[in-house]
C-alpha cells in the first residue's frame, strides 16, 4: 500500500495511461499546409525530434508539406478525413487563423473542432536589403525615394498582417503576389528580385539572421508581442528592434489611433502576433492525448530542449496543457466592426472579396 501511494505521487493516472499507449513501430505525421522553407516548417522541424524521443514508443515522426489556398487546403483536408489515433497531427498558423476569422469563402474547418496540443506564438521581422544603403529604421524612413518590392503569398495569408502595417507607416510596397509559401519569398529577396521582406522568429534565426550577421539583411521592425497580461510590448527576442506603435509615432509623430489601426491591432491580439498551433481532432481518445500532453511536458522542461529550441524561438513562447487551449479560444475573437474594416480594406486596396 505504501509502494502503490508513491507511485501514483510520482505519477498521475493519466500519465501512466499514457505511457501504456504506445506508438510503437507507427509513423506520425505532422500536417504543414505551407512549403518547405518557411516559419511554419522551421518550427515543425525544431520540435519534430522530441516528440519522437517522448512520445511512448518512440515513434517515427515525419513532416508532410501540403500547401494551398493559404493554408486551407490540408486544412479542410484534415477536419474532413483526419484519423483519430493520433497518427496525423496538424499543424496551423496564422494564415488558417486570418482565413477563418474574416469569413473567406474557402474555410471548411472550425477550430473548435481541433484539440490544441501546443501553442507557439512567433514573432514577425520585417527586413530589407543591404542594397538600400540604411542600417535601422530611422535611416530607412529618412529615404527620400524608395522603391520597394516585396513577394507575397497575397492579401488574405498572414502576410496581411505584414500589409496593414505597411499601410499604417506610410510605407509604400508593390506586392508581387503568388508566391506559396514565406520560404519561396524569402528565396526571390536573396535572389535580389526584392528588397523588402519578413519572417517569422523561427525562419529568420535559421534563415535570415547568418545574412544579417553578413551584413546582406538589415532588420528594420518588428510586430511586436504581447506579454503574460497581454500587454503589447517589443519583441523579447528582437528587444533592440521597435514594434510598430513606436514606429508609428516615429512617421505621424503621435500615438497610433484611428479605424485602421484599431482594426490592425485587434487582428494582431486575436491571433497573439502570429500563432501557430499543434492539434488534434475532438473525438480523439483521452489515451492518445494524455500520451501527446505528457510528451510536451517533458519536452518543455528538456534541459537541451531549453538550451536550444527555447533558446532561438523564446522562452514562453511555447505553451502547452490549458494554456495552448485558452489561446486557442481567445484566437477566434474580433469584433464584427473590425473584421468588416479589414474585409472592404481588403477589396479596396487589391480587389479581392472574401
Amino acid at each position: 500500500m505504501i509502494l502503490l501511494a508513491m507511485v501514483c505521487n510520482a505519477q498521475s493516472q493519466s500519465e501512466i495511461d499514457a505511457e501504456a499507449g504506445g506508438f510503437s513501430g507507427k509513423t506520425i505525421e505532422f500536417i504543414v499546409p505551407y512549403v518547405a522553407g518557411g516559419g511554419t516548417y522551421a518550427w515543425a522541424e525544431s520540435v519534430l525530434p522530441y516528440f519522437a524521443q517522448y512520445l511512448p514508443g518512440n515513434p517515427k515522426m515525419v513532416i508532410r508539406s501540403k500547401p494551398g489556398g493559404n493554408g486551407s487546403k490540408a486544412a479542410n483536408e484534415y477536419s474532413e478525413k483526419a484519423p483519430l489515433d493520433g497518427s496525423s497531427v496538424l499543424v496551423t498558423a496564422a494564415s488558417n487563423q486570418l482565413s477563418f476569422l474574416l469569413g473567406d469563402s474557402r474555410v471548411r474547418y472550425d477550430f473548435s473542432q481541433w484539440r490544441p496540443l501546443l501553442a507557439y506564438r512567433s514573432g514577425v521581422v520585417v527586413y530589407t536589403s543591404d542594397g538600400m544603403g540604411v542600417n535601422n529604421i530611422e535611416e530607412f524612413l529618412a529615404m527620400p525615394d524608395r522603391h520597394l518590392v516585396m513577394a507575397s503569398m497575397g492579401p488574405t495569408s498572414d502576410d496581411l498582417f505584414v500589409l496593414m502595417a505597411f499601410e499604417l507607416l506610410n510605407i509604400n510596397v508593390s506586392s508581387i503576389f503568388g508566391s506559396p509559401g514565406r520560404g519561396s519569398a524569402r528565396k526571390i529577396f536573396m535572389r535580389g528580385e526584392a528588397n523588402m521582406d519578413f519572417q517569422t522568429t523561427a525562419s529568420y534565426m535559421a534563415n535570415v539572421k547568418p545574412d544579417e550577421n553578413n551584413g546582406k539583411a538589415v532588420p528594420l521592425f518588428t510586430l511586436g508581442s504581447f506579454d503574460d497580461q497581454m500587454n503589447y510590448i517589443r519583441d523579447p527576442m528582437f528587444p533592440q528592434l521597435p514594434n510598430v506603435f513606436e514606429v508609428y509615432e516615429m512617421v505621424h509623430g503621435e500615438p497610433p489611433s484611428g479605424e485602421a489601426w484599431e482594426a490592425w491591432y485587434s487582428l494582431l491580439r486575436a491571433g497573439h502576433g502570429s500563432l501557430k498551433l499543434l492539434v488534434l481532432p475532438q473525438e480523439t481518445s483521452e489515451g492518445v492525448i494524455n500520451a501527446y500532453d505528457l510528451a510536451i511536458k517533458r519536452m518543455l522542461n528538456d534541459r537541451e530542449f531549453q538550451a536550444t529550441v527555447a533558446d532561438r524561438l523564446g522562452k514562453r513562447a511555447m505553451l502547452g496543457g490549458e494554456e495552448a487551449k485558452k489561446l486557442m479560444q481567445d484566437r477566434s475573437i474580433i469584433s464584427d466592426k473590425n473584421r468588416n474594416w479589414i474585409v472592404n480594406w481588403i477589396y479596396d486596396q487589391y480587389g479581392v472579396r472574401l
